[in-house]
């Protein structure tokens, strides 16, 4: 298929790298814990990164509204760029959207990149994601599904095979090895129904649901995959089906979505129990068994139950008193409720009474099933009080764990970094964030990587920037560092502002703007 490098991103993104510089930038609040490595250069419109060996080299594979982008990290405090590809399909130099949790297969050298629908150029008022369009009228450029595309050699990124075209596809998640992926989101369109007959009506929610389930595609041949007509992940939210977001795959193989309703966990092989029937049969990828989870207790906005993304740790570097080992579910709600300390935080749960998935299965609106919260942490909430600008955004996004150490990409707030080896004490030991100026863009962070003791934080507006904590990331090491407090935040006239969202009222994973001073003044 045609390949189409975006020629004014990737002159700027393969331009020589220069050494990153040691001081942190002009408005910047970092954490003694933290030592500020660098900036790389012409980075920014980036959403995720993640990490692999290729022949010996270490890369970094990064997604953005540019598209796909390969780095060399040998030399982790320099990153040098490798190659840029933008699908053909896409309208503009930064026209793809979104693809926020990118998975790669390491085995088979793959990117597996969803494609929302409101990805390009067109109006966004005339994509289907906002649930405004009828099917005489859809707008073919509001396509979503996933892309795969091989990153074998880095230094010259191939697509593979034709765009996968699905109802889905706000995330795209690997199982079982990247062989099945499971596509999510966004919010449900109105077009649906007509565009797939004798497949919606099996579960079309009611008043209560408003979202896409999950599509199963089979990837075991990537030139030939095979779309599954049955969608996954229903009734999630106390017997609705509604928005499945995302999909975390812990190391005892269980799926774990996140959404709207909380966090559910599903088997995708061996024998188990379906709670639904109360039968034994065997989980498949297609068709998994519901094992664990539910509602999630301690969220800030328990009406919504809006559950971004999750992670269960099973080694034992998270435990909690009175649970056993992989019984601690980490979670982040994400929301944008004002003012800032009723938005979105990271919460801790307990599964232990939703083994079996029977509460999950039988939870209702009248009869609701929350698991309990161990302990929850937001900037300005809890024993933290740290004093943020309302008006400024205070959700948390996506997290990675390494050891006992969660870093936490929180949009407006930066990096937060958290000792969870109590998940009923859990402590901030770093942060780092930025308020901006007309030269210095202030943080919009939506994710971040993990590479050895540096942290590579991924900003929407500032592009990579690289941070390493002066400490090993082991509970140990991390027990003697101090819980530390950010310095209070003063108003940021040049914080970016959610500019459109999934559905009215639900500002969930929205594209973000410059405020009107700081716009005006570039």
């Amino acid at each position: 298929m045609g390949r189409i490098l975006v020629v004014v991103a990737l002159v700027m993104a393969l331009a020589p790298a220069t050494a990153l510089a040691a001081d942190p930038p002009t408005g910047a609040d970092i954490s003694d814990s933290l030592e500020y490595v660098g900036r790389v250069p012409n980075s920014g419109m980036i959403v995720e990164g993640k990490f692999d060996r290729v022949e010996g080299q270490h890369v970094l594979v990064t997604t953005g509204r540019y598209g796909f982008r390969t780095y060399d990290v040998s030399d982790p405090a320099n990153p040098v760029p490798l190659d840029s590809y933008q699908p053909p399909e896409i309208l503009g130099a930064n026209g793809y959207w979104q693809d926020e949790d990118m998975q790669i297969d390491n085995r088979r050298k793959l990117i597996i990149g969803a494609l929302d629908p409101r990805h390009d150029d067109v109006d966004q008022t005339s994509c289907p994601g906002l649930g405004t369009l009828s099917a005489k009228n859809r707008n073919p450029a509001c396509r979503s599904g996933f892309y795969v595309i091989s990153y074998r050699d880095p230094s010259d990124l191939r697509q593979i095979g034709d765009f996968v075209e699905l109802p889905a596809g706000h995330t795209a998640s690997c199982i079982r090895g990247c062989r099945y992926i499971w596509t999510g989101g966004p919010a449900r369109r109105d077009d649906l129904p007509a565009l797939f007959p004798g497949v919606w009506t099996a579960f079309t929610p009611g008043a209560r649901g408003d979202g896409r389930p999950i599509w199963v595609t089979d990837l075991r041949n990537p030139y030939r995959p095979k779309v599954f007509k049955q969608p996954i992940d229903l009734w999630r939210n106390d017997g609705a089906t509604d928005y499945s977001h995302d999909v975390n795959v812990d190391d005892h193989g269980i799926a774990w979505t996140s959404g709207r309703g909380g966090i559910l966990g599903y088997a995708t092989h061996g024998l188990w129990r379906d709670p639904y029937t109360d039968r034994r049969r065997r989980a498949r990828p297609w068709n998994p068994v519901l094992v664990a989870g539910g509602g999630v207790g301690g969220v800030n906005q328990p009406q919504t139950d809006f559950m971004h993304n999750s992670l269960r740790p099973v080694d034992g570097s998270t435990h909690a008193s009175g649970v056993r080992q992989g019984g601690v579910l980490i979670g982040t709600e994400e929301d944008f409720t004002e003012p800032c300390d009723k938005s979105g935080r990271v919460v801790f749960s307990d599964i232990s009474d939703s083994l079996g998935g029977e509460p999950a299965a039988n939870s209702t609106p009248e009869h609701p099933y929350r698991m309990k919260a161990l302990d929850t942490f937001h900037p300005a909430q809890d024993d933290n009080g740290e004093a943020i600008d309302d008006t400024l955004e205070c959700s948390a996004h996506y997290f990675e764990l390494s050891g006992s150490t969660l870093g936490v990409a929180w949009y407006g707030q930066g990096l937060r970094l958290l000792d969870v080896s109590d998940a009923r004490a859990v402590r901030q030991i770093g942060y780092y964030r930025v308020t901006g100026s007309v030269e210095q863009e202030s943080s919009n962070s939506w994710d971040l990587a993990w590479n050895g003791s540096y942290v590579y934080l991924f900003d929407m507006n500032r592009g990579i920037e690289v941070l390493k904590l002066e400490s090993s990331t082991a509970a140990a090491s991390v027990s003697r560092l101090r819980t530390v407090r950010a310095p209070d935040a003063q108003a940021d006239r040049y914080a970016p502002v959610p500019a459109s969202s999934l559905s009215a009222g639900a500002l969930i994973c929205p594209a973000f703007k410059s405020s009107g001073v700081a716009r005006a003044s570039r």
